[in-house]
């Protein structure tokens, strides 16, 4: 990696982190953001992901209203990590296409008893 190409992933992650602290204080005003070193915590946990850790302040934002905005900061905090992590292991997951599912050989119940 070339200093230039350094500098700019430097700076790339000040605009995420930036964007989502702008997201967060948007989403969910009733909570303090984060420092910014979270939100820095949250990119490496996620391979400096941006929709994941996006994806978890909206769930976040959600939760909140459901509780009518009292949220503590770090039962905030808390509850995006765990959004972020179960998002993250969801994508991860590999997609079957349609054609892959083993058809079924039994006849259901309703053909069983019109054959009666």
């Amino acid at each position: 990696m070339t200093p230039e190409q350094l500098d700019a992933q430097i700076e790339l992650n000040e605009k995420k982190i930036a964007s989502l602290a702008r997201y967060w204080r948007h989403a969910i005003p009733t909570v303090e953001s984060p420092d910014r070193s979270q939100f820095l915590l949250w990119l490496r946990m996620f391979d400096y992901a941006f929709d994941t850790v996006h994806y978890a302040i909206g769930e976040v934002a959600k939760k909140s209203e459901r509780l009518g905005g009292r949220m503590s900061q770090d039962h905030a905090i808390r509850f995006a990590s765990s959004c972020a992590i179960s998002y993250r292991k969801a994508r991860a997951l590999p997609q079957l296409p349609s054609d892959r599912f083993i058809p079924r050989v039994a006849p259901s119940y309703e053909e069983n008893v019109r054959a009666l």
